[in-house]
């Protein structure tokens, strides 16, 4: 029992009341795509803002580049993948979580030439190999969110409590499995934030698209259709306003449920390049020879040449392939129609119908079921899709094709709500999302020669996240045994289990035990990421029986010393004595024996039930991958101290680049001061001056030329400075003048002054006859007599002097003398 004495209690109340409630935080949604990204914020004072690139642009290209020590984003990281395409990372989202030897590997190689991938030590994951380094898969998503969580800070508001940016919601498409989604989540880490929620594509986009709609009571059932560049997926969501029991108002929720999923990891839009490219490759050797194959960097281009027809032939029936010195000096032109294209992707055509397939028969309903498809993704807008769902999917009926969703920004908005939801650091509208497991998870038990014990569903299909202490069942005295915990059937990780029954008699042996059960700690999160914290030995304890006697005298002692320090009745420490315990008398036997009666009597002997509690004996176990694995602590430390390390770097380049622009725009400004003759600037200075001025200036602008490019900072600011000082020099020589001015404009004020205090001395006393009769007082209170004036002049440097005449008269405006504007240069 925890005991407090009495201030100490009524500090901790108060100190519960005056704790401040967390400033709200922003929220960050990303929407990463294989091809693209998105990002959009919400802060105090930011709702729902879609995250700018530098150059203003609401999207972004999906990678990273290098440039030596430089890292670029987006389209400069694109930009420079022609020329270094070994530096150049991109579209790397298939690659997470999955393995140098996978089919996903094999295709990124197919599409991106010349990169080199290899393991991630004894992960097996995926790196990036560079000449003089390797960068994990993880590490560069980590890169990426930095970069954008940079930008979104850019636009908090500079008086808001909320600078920094901590909790992102990020998409991930539906068939992401565990590990791939435990990938993203340590490239967070990696990067300084923590991942609120994982949101699916579908659902992201479901949840935009019911945001600033109104459903009735009942179910609508609608398609959401991604098609990306990478993936196709079909998610199958309903719609249902429900109303809240016992709300005045008629309170109602909007529940969103993930009825079925359908999806084809492949689909893409980048499958629709890679047909392109193939067309546009073909028709270059025929015409040129096969010696292109030998250049990545032609390849790369040609690819990229791909990417670009695809696009145009979404709204023109031809486009003109154009590529400049492509391969050995060869200018390459050639005309792709659309019917080529379409010839190209025949067999494409009819994988798209199997999606929706999937979700209808996961949800047990048929087509005629459902009131719109959604369209998402940019490969939608490829006409011969559109023109197959119509005809495959909506079975001839066009008026369900829904279009009235931003396909580019729905996912990164609907994103973003669902962290607000999630966080609950904001009030939005209560949208309660049900978005269950696509798959089982299970557990096979064998024993230590590999026999097989059985398998145990732990989180069967359409299970909702959550953490569970499930009881295995194992054979009598079993003391070795390994539990390969399987997603969809396949192997995630292996638990090797050791010294299974001395755990067990460790905790008979301290312990009488009762319900002893063999327990798995697992859990299934939000985010749909499985994981398991251990496995042990577990049993209900009976708590043995103990005289409630002491616990009550001490709580109700408790009680009575907080009761009197509220009163103003404070006990004296032991030892003192005050004037109130000396003029209290001792009690005496019988009045001692009456009070302990009576204190018996209020409190009689008891005993409290016997309460079991649960107590466990952990089972040790060694961890084991059949496959590739997410970063241990170590590996995210190292990549943590890495990032940072770049951070500095960029940090101190964008310091010095800042440095150096400033410089050169200085120079060229002196020179165009003393070409054109700049009033203020020729008015202080002579010829000589200016013309070691402008030597400076031309001096300053060859050594940034020559030699600022490796200067440190400190040497770029000493040349700024050196700059600033000759012109600080001619700045004071205006200061001076002006001040010489100013002094002179003062002293004629003076003069002035003095001027008219003597007039108004020596004029003669004016005397008014006693037997002159008093006038009349008018009666708005003003005089008829004007020739009484009494003058009280006070001369300030800046007023120009009233007359006698002047001062008589209706009050008038006094004339400012003009001071000449002080502007720096």
């Amino acid at each position: 029992m925890i005991r407090m004495r009495p201030l100490l209690f009524l500090t901790f109340l108060i100190t519960l009341v005056l704790i401040p409630a967390p400033a709200l935080a922003a929220i960050l949604g990303i929407d990463f795509g294989q091809s693209t990204t998105k990002a959009a914020l919400v802060a105090p004072g930011v709702p729902f803002e879609i995250v700018l690139t530098r150059d203003s642009k609401r999207k972004d290209v999906s990678g990273v580049a290098f440039k030596g020590e430089e890292r670029l984003y987006g389209s400069a990281a694109a930009g420079i993948a022609p020329r270094t395409p070994s530096a150049a990372f991109l579209h790397f989202k298939p690659l997470l979580g999955r393995s140098v030897s996978s089919s996903e590997a094999k295709t990124y190689l197919e599409q991106h030439h010349g990169i080199e991938l290899i393991p991630s030590g004894n992960r097996s994951t995926v790196s990036f190999k560079t000449d003089d380094s390797s960068f994990p898969v993880e590490e560069l998503l980590a890169m990426s969110i930095s970069h954008i969580k940079a930008l979104g800070e850019e636009m908090l508001p500079k008086s808001s409590a909320t600078s920094r940016i901590y909790d992102v919601a990020i998409t991930v498409p539906p068939y992401f499995d565990s590990v791939q989604r435990k990938a993203i989540i340590d490239a967070a880490e990696i990067a300084g934030v923590r991942v609120t929620a994982l949101v699916p594509d579908g659902v992201a986009t479901a949840i935009n698209y019911a945001s600033a709609r109104s459903f009735g009571n009942e179910k609508q059932y609608h398609f959401v259709l991604d098609m990306g560049a990478g993936s196709t997926s079909a998610t199958l969501v309903s719609f249902q306003e429900v109303q809240e029991r016992g709300h005045r108002f008629g309170k109602s929720t909007l529940n969103i449920t993930v009825e079925g999923v359908g999806f084809d990891q492949n689909l893409g839009g980048d499958l629709l390049d890679q047909r392109i490219y193939e067309i546009l490759l073909a028709r270059f050797i025929e015409a040129h020879g096969d010696g292109i194959l030998s250049s990545p960097r032609a390849l790369v281009r040609l690819h990229k040449e791909a990417e670009r027809v695809k696009t145009i032939l979404s709204a023109n029936t031809e486009v003109k392939a154009s590529v400049e010195s492509l391969y050995d000096d060869i200018d390459f032109r050639t005309m792709v129609s659309r019917a080529e294209f379409e010839d190209a992707i025949q067999d494409v055509l009819p994988r798209v119908t199997k999606p929706f397939d999937d979700a209808l028969q996961a949800a047990n309903l048929d087509i005629l079921d459902i009131q719109s498809v959604i369209l998402m993704g940019g490969t939608t807008r490829v006409p011969i899709f559109q023109q197959v769902l119509i005809k495959d999917v909506l079975k001839g009926d066009a008026s369900k094709l829904s279009k009235n969703v931003n396909a580019d920004e729905a996912a990164v908005m609907g994103a973003t709500f669902r962290g607000v939801s999630v966080s609950k650091q904001f009030k939005a509208k209560e949208i309660n999302v049900l978005d269950p497991a696509i798959w089982e998870y299970d557990v096979v038990v064998s024993n230590s020669d590999g026999g097989i014990i059985g398998t145990q569903a732990l989180f069967p299909k359409g299970s909702a996240g959550n953490r569970s202490l499930i009881e295995l069942q194992l054979p009598e005295n079993l003391e070795e045994a390994t539990l390969e915990f399987r997603e969809d059937g396949r192997p995630l990780f292996i638990y090797g289990l050791h010294s299974i029954q001395e755990s067990k008699k460790k905790l008979l042996q301290s312990n009488n035990c009762t319900e002893l059960i063999f327990v798995l700690d697992a859990e299934l999160t939000v985010s749909r990421v499985f994981d398991v914290h251990g496995v042990s030995w577990q049993c209900n304890v009976t708590r043995p029986v103990v005289p409630a006697e002491s616990d009550d005298s001490e709580a109700e002692d408790f009680k009575q010393k907080v009761f009197n320090y509220f009163k103003g009745e404070k006990s004296s420490p032991e030892g003192s004595t005050t004037e109130t315990t000396a003029a209290t008398e001792a009690p005496t036997d019988s009045e001692s024996m009456t009070a302990s009666s009576s204190t018996t009597s209020k409190r009689p002997q008891a005993t409290l039930p016997p309460k079991p509690r649960l107590v466990k004996q952990p089972v040790k176990y060694t961890v084991s991958y059949s496959g590739s694995r997410n970063m241990g602590r170590a590996t995210k430390a190292s990549s943590t101290a890495r990032l940072r390390a770049f951070d500095k770097l960029d940090s101190g380049r964008h310091a010095r680049d800042a440095v150096r622009n400033d410089i050169e725009s200085y120079s060229y400004r002196i020179r165009e001061w003393i070409e054109h003759e700049h009033q203020r600037f020729i008015e202080h200075s002579n010829e000589e001056e200016r013309q070691t001025f402008l030597r400076k200036a031309a001096g300053a602008l060859e050594w940034l030329y020559d030699e600022g490019e490796s200067m440190i900072l400190d040497k770029l600011e000493e040349k700024m400075k050196e700059l600033k000082e000759f012109e600080k020099t001619i700045f004071q020589r205006e200061k001076e003048k002006l001040a010489i001015i100013e002094a002179e404009l003062r002293a004629s004020a003076s003069a002035a002054a003095a001027e008219v205090s003597a007039e108004v001395d020596s004029a003669e006393e004016l005397v008014i006859p006693d037997d002159e009769p008093e006038e009349e007082p008018v009666e708005d209170g003003t005089s008829t007599s004007a020739t009484t004036t009494i003058l009280i002049s006070t001369v300030m440097p800046n007023t120009k002097t009233m007359s006698f005449e002047e001062s008589s008269t209706a009050e008038a405006e006094p004339e400012k003398i003009e001071e000449p504007q002080h502007d720096e240069l």
